[in-house]
Formats: structure tokens, sequence, C-alpha cells
């Protein structure tokens, strides 16, 4: 939180476009979890949703107030989001669970999103991959910190932001497929392209299994 308290400014400044990956879903309810500046609500406000936005930074709020005025702002974690059960018909997990630090955390967050799905309702999720060639000549570096304690899981890593640190869980596909299954979706897309994309992108379903309705 006080890390992005202090680099929403400059951050807000270098991330203005919606993440093309948000078309693939829909939705008239729409949650932004970990909204940021709010350029991703800002895209589902234009096609006419009704968008909750949500951040733990309160500076990135502020900020998102001045991009998308007409949207529903609220300050919380995400481990404990302050709505009702089958709130929303379309949540956005974008570039946000990566920075929850623990993987029990983690687990809690996509279980909230999970909650508040409606039936039928899609979650987008993207994630960091540690495959990504930028980090492939990292992987030694980062398994000997895990071996040295120096962080708390493997594919755990902080990278710079001016003189800001931001923490990232860097995510194999594997690993983030089994944590949505998890928490209970069962419907997963894979959207991502190549060997070694950049991120893993993932649109989870909350639907009917084995006969039983949400």
């Amino acid at each position: 939180m006080h890390t992005f308290d202090k680099i929403a400014g400059d951050y807000s400044s270098k991330r203005r476009k919606p993440w093309p990956e948000i078309k693939l879903v829909h939705g008239r309810r729409v949650l932004d979890a970990g909204c940021g500046p709010g350029r991703n609500s800002k895209y589902f406000l234009d096609v006419g949703s009704d968008v909750f936005s949500v951040d733990i930074s309160i500076e990135m709020l502020r900020i998102a107030r001045k991009m998308i005025p007409d949207a529903e702002l609220v300050q919380c974690d995400i481990t404990s989001l302050p709505f009702r059960n089958n709130a929303f018909d379309c949540i956005l997990l974008v570039a946000t669970l990566h920075h929850v630090p623990s993987k029990p955390e983690r687990l809690k967050t996509l279980k909230e999103i999970f909650r508040v799905t409606s039936c039928g309702g899609e979650v987008l999720i993207t994630v960091w991959s540690v495959f990504q060639p930028r980090f492939l000549k990292k992987i030694p570096r980062m398994a000997l910190d895990r071996i040295l304690g120096r962080v708390k899981e493997l594919w755990d890593t902080y990278i710079p932001w001016g003189k800001e640190k931001r923490y990232y869980h860097l995510f194999s596909r594997r690993e983030l497929v089994g944590l949505v299954k998890k928490a209970g979706f069962y419907e997963i897309t894979i959207h991502e392209e190549g060997i070694f994309p950049r991120n893993h992108v993932v649109i989870a379903r909350k639907g009917v299994e084995n006969g039983e309705t949400c």
C-alpha cells in the first residue's frame, strides 16, 4: 500500500492505456479489483457498464477519481471485499494477484473473488510469468534467495520503480490455474501466446458443475 501510494503519480502518467485482454470479457456490473489509476475501469464505463473500482492505495484512488468520476471507488484490501455474494457478473483482477504477498492470501483473494461473482459470471486474471524471457536468467538467483531465506516463497521478487520496490510473486501457468481451481472456479480458459509469455492470462467462469447450481 505504502509503495503504491508513493509511486501513484508517476505510475499513472505511464500506465494510461487499458489492457487489451479486458475486451475478452463483458458485464453489466463490473468490479475492477486493484484498479490503480482506473484505466481499465474507464473502458467499461465507456461501454455502459456499472463499475466499482477498488484499490488498497488511497493515492491511486485519488487519481482514479479524476479519470473515472462516474465509477464507485472503494479503498479496501482485496482479501476481504466489502460486497455481497454474487454481486458482479464481470470481475477484473488485472496485474493485481501477483502483488498479494503470500500463497494463503492469494487463495483467500481468489475465494473472495469467487464469492462476489454471480452465477455464470466471468473473471479475468492476469499475472506476470516467471518464465518470461527477461526473468529466465534470474531464475537461479531467485531460487537461491528462497534457499537462503531472503524471500518467503519460491519466485518471490522485488521490482524497482524509481527508489521504491514493488513486491511480485511470479507465476507458472500450472500454479495459477491450480490456484484458480482451488478457489472454486472450474471453467478456465487460457489466453496467451508463445512458449514464454510475459503474462499468464486466464478467464474463469463461475457456473454449474456436476449438475449442481452456483
